[in-house]
Formats: C-alpha cells, sequence, structure tokens
C-alpha cells in the first residue's frame, strides 16, 4: 500500500511538472528573418566544487540568415525533435535568439551535456521545458561543424550529450 501511495505521489509530481510546459509548436514563431547563436562556457554552483568560482563566458558566436534559420525552426516544429524527460541540471550553454522583423520572438536554450532545451516566446509567459532527441542533437552537431562553433565545445568536454 505504501508502495502505491510513493508511485501515485512520484508520477502525479512528474505529470504536473511537464502539464506545465506549453507544446514547442504553440511557441515556434511561423517565420524568422535570422537566428543568433551563442556558445557559452557556463559552469554554475551545481557544476562545481565548493570553493571554485562561477563561470560564464562567450565561446563563440554565429548567425544564421533567413533559409538556415528557416530550417532550424521547422526542425524544432517535429515532434521527433524532443524526447520525453529533462535533466535535473539546469546547464545550458547554446543560446539561440530568433528574430522576426528585427524583433526577438524567441529564445531556444540548449544543453550540449544534458539535451536539456528551454524555449521562451518572447511577451509571452508561455515556455517549453523538455529534452532533444539524438537525431536533434546530431543536426546540431552538423549545425555547430559548419559554423565553425564546435571544436570550442568539443575542447572544454562539453559536447558529451550531443556526439
Amino acid at each position: 500500500m505504501i508502495r502505491f501511495i510513493l508511485v501515485l505521489l512520484l508520477t502525479s509530481t512528474l505529470n504536473l511538472g511537464f502539464a506545465q510546459s506549453t507544446p514547442p509548436a504553440e511557441l515556434l514563431p511561423t517565420a524568422v528573418d535570422s537566428i543568433r547563436i551563442n556558445v557559452l562556457l557556463n559552469r554554475g554552483k551545481e557544476m562545481l566544487l565548493p570553493n571554485e568560482s562561477e563561470i560564464h563566458e562567450l565561446l563563440g558566436t554565429a548567425k544564421l540568415e533567413s533559409k538556415e534559420a528557416q530550417k532550424f525552426i521547422k526542425r524544432l516544429s517535429k515532434k521527433s525533435a524532443y524526447k520525453y524527460g529533462r535533466a535535473l541540471l539546469t546547464h545550458h550553454n547554446l543560446v539561440f535568439i530568433c528574430y522576426s522583423a528585427e524583433k526577438v520572438v524567441l529564445t531556444v536554450e540548449i544543453s550540449t551535456l544534458t539535451r536539456n532545451i528551454d524555449l521562451y516566446k518572447k511577451d509571452s509567459d508561455k515556455e517549453f521545458y523538455g529534452k532533444i532527441s539524438k537525431k536533434t542533437g546530431n543536426y546540431l552537431v552538423k549545425l555547430l561543424v559548419k559554423l565553425n562553433l564546435y571544436e570550442p565545445l568539443q575542447e572544454i568536454g562539453d559536447t558529451e550529450g550531443i556526439d
């Protein structure tokens, strides 16, 4: 009986956490002009030893123009881009800032360590928290290599989740 109650509480908590997340398709813009990609070195308290200081450093940046930006949005609009679940670590090191008519419409944060993904729609309280699929991870690797942004991540060991 106690096991049953524990399992019920655990599944209820998990469902509640994911129920508050808006489906990605509702957040993605129909058109984007460009996307600014920032590659970061992020080491928060949860990733450090007790006496170490937090590190937040820009490793590189690139811009996706209209055609490539649309391809990125199209990738994220597919159900196969996501996997159920979420790692507890709140790390992210890829930030995609999506522009339409020269205004920010969406921010996408991805962790190459955990494959967590967060989507934030501008001027809205709607957001999505999830995990990218292995297929999306492979796409990100190819995109980062093409933009010469993969090597800095690989040098610091932050490609574990997408390799």
